[in-house]
């Protein structure tokens, strides 16, 4: 058995990093604006957003090749790699005229298709083999610190390119040249990302001899938690996403918030994620993930009913929704992702990581049709937001509370190994203190520390391992 360079955790976290950055430039911020300059309409726009939903239909057959050949790294790597590039003829797209735009719109579509097709292979093979390399007794603060990191990226990279594409559209005659610059840039640290994924090493499994495509597809339904598990997934993704893509359009119409302000409040949802995800980390390595879900989970079930009393003058409250908003979902996030990994068997696991994609996936893509026929059903009953009436969003939102609360009912019935209470969660983290979480808290400080000196050297919570963790060889 031979041990695996733990430089690997540095390389993740600079990997993790710099795709968050190429997320960040490539997410709807951006590209919301560059399919209006494409002139697409809201159909168009509507298809490019379900895309990403719609094509975790490709993990299935990647799940299949994986197995079967029990390479992770290369299609985590070269899937990735490849999607990233595919953003330049997306760019080339934009700079070059066409006499009809619907041509350039289709073929950006089929590009973004494609990039988002091997993204989602991509993410089922290092999901994966990132499991290997982790310890299960460190996962959670490996995950929280890695979280923390990325969303610190995120945060920067709004932050400064928001600002240039505005300086851009100011002093830039061109508008192609304005998406341009950071679609250009997000292949550049997409590259970079892949260019440190490359670097961590390979966990390699024997090739898994096992049954018919159609016979491992059903593997994960098999399972009767991991079922239990399947169903929660997509209860409560379509609860979420049932409401989640008309809070803007709540904010900006119905509230009358200007786009300052909400960016603002986006800004301070992720300042909180990232404050806090690190402490739903350390106490999930205590506590494991189930409890940490149920607790966090209560907080995201009543945020939609809370928004819902929210007036236009209001400045404060805003506020506050959004500090709970970034520091809940945060743990919800994380502990959701480390359940997967705990409650699906090492053989044969993208499988199971697969049909939990799709889940969510499933649940994500209906949901926004589901809302949006709802609210089109209740329209002929709006009435002003100032005059303290019943908006069809209010509704809308109420809904999305309610089966949010159903769908966390339902999670109660899967169960995870060594799982604490609700109670036993409450009681730990009120004392943190005195279980070290300051210690914890100030290795994490030390780790951001080194890493933003580039060492050679291991992240200081790895070196706390009581035994070493060895490399399988095929």
């Amino acid at each position: 058995m031979k041990l695996f360079d733990r430089d690997d955790y540095r390389y993740s976290f600079f990997d993790g990093m710099s795709a968050n950055i190429y997320g960040t430039l490539t997410g709807s911020l951006f590209l919301t604006g560059f399919a209006l300059y494409l002139g697409m309409n809201e159909l168009m726009i509507g298809l490019m957003m379900a895309i990403p939903s719609v094509v975790t239909l490709f993990q299935l057959p990647g799940s299949y090749y994986i197995c079967r050949k029990g390479c992770r790294k290369p299609v985590a790597y070269r899937a990735a790699t490849i999607a990233r590039l595919m953003w330049l003829p997306i760019i080339a797209l934009g700079l070059v005229h066409f006499d009809q735009s619907i041509a350039r719109c289709m073929l950006v579509l089929f590009f973004f298709l494609v990039l988002h097709a091997l993204s989602s292979v991509s993410y089922i093979a290092w999901i994966s083999w990132t499991s290997d390399l982790v310890p299960d007794e460190i996962r959670g603060i490996f995950f929280g610190t890695r979280n923390m990191l990325c969303g610190a990226a995120g945060i920067a990279t709004v932050l400064i390119f928001g600002n240039l594409v505005d300086i851009f559209k100011v002093h830039c005659e061109s508008s192609s040249l304005v998406f341009s610059v950071p679609f250009g840039c997000a292949v550049v640290f997409g590259l970079i990302s892949s260019h440190y994924l490359n670097r961590i090493a390979d966990v390699p499994v024997p090739p898994y001899g096992g049954g018919s495509f159609f016979q491992e597809l059903s593997r994960p339904l098999k399972d009767n938690n991991f079922r239990k598990f399947l169903l929660f997934a997509v209860c409560w993704n379509f609860s979420v996403h049932m409401a989640a893509p008309f809070f803007s359009l709540y904010f900006l119409r119905e509230l009358n918030y200007s786009y300052g302000f909400v960016a603002l409040l986006t800004t301070i949802a992720a300042v909180a994620d990232l404050l806090a995800v690190r402490i739903w980390g350390v106490l999930s390595d205590q506590v494991k993930n189930k409890a940490v879900i149920q607790l966090t989970g209560w907080g995201v079930v009543l945020l939609p009913a809370l928004w819902v009393m929210v007036r236009p003058q209001d400045v404060l409250v805003p506020v506050l929704l959004q500090i709970i908003s970034g520091g809940f979902w945060s743990g919800v996030a994380l502990c959701t992702n480390n359940l997967l990994l705990r409650i699906s068997p090492q053989q044969g696991r993208v499988w199971f990581i697969s049909a939990h994609s799709i889940s969510v996936g499933l649940g994500a893509a209906v949901a926004p049709v589901v809302g949006g026929f709802f609210l089109s059903m209740l329209n002929s009953r709006s009435v002003g937001a100032e005059t303290g009436g019943i908006l069809p969003l209010h509704y809308l939102f109420m809904a999305s509370t309610v089966l949010r609360m159903l769908s966390l009912l339902l999670f109660s019935v899967v169960h995870e190994s060594h799982e604490k209470s609700l109670r036993q969660t409450i009681r730990i983290l009120s004392g943190m203190r005195r279980l070290g979480f300051v210690t914890t808290r100030g290795k994490m400080a030390l780790v951001v520390s080194e890493i933003a000196k580039m060492p050679r050297k291991v992240p200081k919570f790895v070196r706390a391992l009581r035994r070493p963790v060895a490399r399988q060889q095929m």
